[in-house]
């Protein structure tokens, strides 16, 4: 199979009565989903004109709705491009005019985005459904899904994944995770912009599981939802799990259907992870892998779970090729530390009228994570710290020059450096270093708060050090490794 359209399908005509979604009380079997994506689908085409390649904007919290209209766009031709909710208005605007979507779907409450930027907006329940037999559209090698990805300049990149990109990550996992089975409840509770979220729902629907979709994250609604559910599989991150681990009820509550779950994203810290292998009782397996790469291509199994190899991000998956390369692209042996690049079936396309982006970031076939790191002589990589200026925050990437560049436009601010700390419950912390004009008595509170309006709450610094000038090289170049390393101080790595 290489589209979502065609596992649906499948999935519909083998087991057409069982449960596909449950979300809030209602559920959908496979059979019913398939039809109504088949009607979706039609109305998006002869109601509202849409064409074989054109982009239709998401933005929403998780609900049924949300996977549905993925399917349907699917059968129409229709790439799906989810909008990161939690975003500013502004920081929306900015994406929607580098997608130019021929329409925006949003839950209602996020529908004034739409009318500020100026794009055809419908609620789902006012897309149009026209009943009738399958469009069957989809095309083998079309991209499908866009996912707009930060870039180092601040300004987004939609990374564009095929539906062959997608699946082949499902076929792997289901061989690191036999878990994975027809009727399993599988948990879907990472935002659907992200392919922790929609990725995961499509991944488990391959293998037939029925999900329970959880709209937003509330960690005590979360783990009711687990253990009255059953659940048996699910993608978590580390500040999820951790958020999980601290309720006073998680001691006594009954995790014996849960039997594998699947974590990345972010580092995690190794007794975190020891406090949920105790408290679950299931098998975790660590993944390994970024947007560009259609999520993971690497795992760490559930085996490998100790020792150094606790610190590791795994090996390549089936299919998957992966190494270490000095600055020149030459290949590095085992235990010199390089850039980690990939190369398999899982890379996107390019990115989305970027190509020159494209080529900087795709050489010769392989692509360039950004992230530094190091292979053992079994093959198991570990990632020691970020080629890339990013920051990790709540398994939410940032890069520090979009921080800046709404810093800077202080009136009261000279020069301004972002980096990230560690953080216990975050992973890292968004710290602001700043350079006041002469005279200024702005506060820390007051920066902070001056950024409510024009920055993503995530996106946002904790905390603001004022100093008299930047600490820079002989070219000029602000020396934030510098700057990051008090607050590193005696770790491994420069991640957290």
């Amino acid at each position: 199979m290489r589209t979502i359209a065609e596992v649906l399908r499948w999935r519909a005509q083998r087991h057409p009565d069982l449960p596909a979604i449950k979300y809030e009380g209602q559920e959908t079997s496979y059979g019913d989903l398939n039809r109504k994506t088949d009607w979706l689908a039609l109305g998006l085409i002869q109601d509202l004109g849409l064409r074989d390649g054109d982009r239709v904007a998401i933005l929403d919290k998780n609900c049924s709705d949300y996977l549905e209209l993925l399917f349907a766009l699917d059968k129409a031709g229709v790439v799906a491009a989810p909008i990161n909710w939690r975003l500013t208005p502004v920081e929306v605007n900015q994406i929607l005019a580098d997608i130019q979507p021929r329409l925006l779907v949003v839950g209602e409450e996020f529908r004034s985005h739409g009318k500020s930027a100026g794009v055809k907006t419908l609620s789902f329940e006012e897309l149009p459904r026209i009943k009738g037999d399958d469009p069957g559209r989809d095309k083998d090698g079309a991209v499908f899904w866009q996912f707009a990805t930060s870039g180092t300049t601040g300004l987004p990149k939609g990374a564009m994944l095929t539906g062959h990109n997608v699946l082949n990550v499902g076929l792997c996992l289901a061989l690191e995770m036999p878990e994975l089975r027809e009727g399993g409840p599988s948990l879907v509770c990472m935002p659907m912009f992200h392919l922790g979220g929609a990725g995961w729902a499509v991944w488990a629907m391959q293998e037939g599981a029925t999900l329970t979709i959880v709209r937003e994250i509330q960690p005590s609604s979360l783990l009711k939802t687990i253990v009255e559910e059953k659940i048996e599989t699910a993608l978590l991150v580390p500040a999820v799990m951790l958020f999980l681990t601290e309720l006073p009820e998680v001691l006594q509550a009954d995790f014996s259907n849960f039997r594998h779950v699947v974590y990345g994203t972010a580092p995690i810290a190794p007794d975190l992870l020891q406090r949920c292998i105790e408290i679950f009782d299931c098998r975790f397996t660590q993944i390994y892998g970024l947007t560009e790469t259609a999520g993971p291509f690497a795992a760490l199994p559930f085996e490998h779970h100790r020792g150094d190899k606790l610190l590791s991000c795994g090996r390549p998956m089936f299919g998957g090729r992966a190494k270490i390369v000095d600055e020149n692209g030459r290949d590095l042996p085992p235990g010199e530390i390089g850039e980690i690049v990939y190369q398999g079936e899982n890379l996107m396309t390019g990115y989305w009228n970027r190509p020159e982006a494209t080529a900087e970031a795709i050489l010769d076939g392989w692509f360039h994570t950004g992230d530094a790191g190091i292979v053992d002589k079994d093959g198991f990589f570990y990632v020691k710290d970020r080629i890339k200026d990013m920051i990790v925050t709540g398994s939410e990437n940032v890069y520090p020059a979009e921080v800046e560049a709404s810093l800077s436009a202080h009136p009261d601010i000279v020069e301004i450096a972002v980096i990230g700390v560690p953080d216990d419950r975050w992973g890292e912390m968004i710290k602001a270093i700043a350079v006041r004009r002469q005279g200024s008595e702005l506060t820390e509170s007051e920066l902070i708060e001056w950024t409510k309006d024009r920055l993503a709450g995530y996106k946002r610094p904790r905390s603001v050090d004022f100093l008299e000038a930047l600490p820079r090289n002989a070219s000029g170049k602000v020396l934030k490794r510098a700057l990051r390393e008090p607050f590193w101080k005696g770790r491994d790595r420069a991640i957290n």
